[in-house]
């Protein structure tokens, strides 16, 4: 039977996880092979000493300790590179997910031969701006990769190892692994899972403005990443039209002898053909760079 490995990635948790570890190992008692990591995200409090303190009375749960705080998609990287388990479990420690979900999660990925089953927290004992806010976030992101995921951001989620091996996590990217996945060709669902309000300690992760540069950046690895010109040229096009016309216009009233010297039209006519180019420019340096390290693979 394959080894089931449990990533835990913590910062600051040493009130909950005592309690985490009395559930999980409950639950992993039916699995004759397992391992839990335990990813300290730099903790300033006594997480890092409590999980030594579990790996003296059981050797199979582990501390990985980051220097300093580095957030949470730099913390699941390092518990995927620790653990070494062929089927994979996330979960986050402060308890709001329940751990005798994994048992579900992972019967799941087999009866329906998945690569990463994510848990949908159907009834979420959250804060209300906390879920109008989630809500959006998850529907702007469905709607740009044309999917239909209804809990993109559950730290609760079971991984084949060729799924998480995949994946390179930086900023705020672990909000989109099951589209990342999707992306890359794997296949992915979610089922209902339960979920708690928090009991110990504080929530680490919010609303963050950075959430929303990290969907540009995953429109572009995703779709556009073989293919800039397309992205980039778009929108060179639209604006060096715009800007075309404006020029087109002013040049009409010219030539009927009206002054256009001083006209603001002008500064916006070239500044939306110059801005055109510079992306239409950028594209194509794009797909040159690409067909270079192409060649260079071959």
């Amino acid at each position: 039977m394959s080894r089931v490995s449990v990533v835990v990635p913590a910062y600051n948790e040493a009130e909950s996880l005592p309690h985490l570890w009395d559930r999980l190992r409950t639950v992993l008692q039916s699995y004759p092979d397992w391992e839990v990591v335990i990813v300290s995200d730099g903790s300033t409090d006594q997480t890092n000493k409590i999980v030594e303190r579990f790996h003296q009375t059981e050797p199979r749960i582990r501390l990985v300790a980051l220097r300093r705080n580095r957030g949470k998609s730099a913390a699941l990287m390092a518990g995927f590179k620790a653990v070494t388990g062929d089927q994979i479990i996330t979960i986050d420690a402060d308890l709001q997910d329940d751990p005798d979900e994994i048992p579900n999660l992972l019967r799941t990925m087999s009866e329906q031969d998945v690569d990463l089953v994510g848990g949908w927290k159907q009834k979420r004992k959250d804060p209300l701006v906390k879920l109008i806010s989630s809500r959006v976030f998850n529907g702007i992101a469905n709607r740009i990769m044309g999917t239909n995921f209804r809990d993109l951001n559950c730290g609760l989620k079971a991984y084949r190892r060729e799924v998480v091996d995949s994946l390179d996590l930086y900023g705020d990217l672990y909000r989109f692994i099951p589209l990342l996945a999707v992306a890359q060709g794997w296949k992915a669902t979610e089922i209902p899972v339960q979920h708690h309000a928090r009991q110990w300690g504080v929530s680490k992760y919010g609303l963050r403005l950075s959430g929303l540069f990290d969907l540009i950046s995953l429109l572009m690895i995703t779709k556009y990443r073989w293919r800039p010109l397309h992205f980039f040229g778009r929108w060179g096009a639209l604006l060096f039209l715009i800007g075309l016309i404006m020029l087109g216009y002013l040049t009409a009233q010219h030539f009927m002898g009206m002054a256009i010297g001083n006209r603001p039209l002008l500064i916006f006519g070239v500044l939306f053909c110059l801005v055109g180019l510079q992306l239409l420019f950028t594209g194509l340096l794009g797909d040159l760079i690409l067909q270079t390290n192409s060649r260079a693979k071959k």
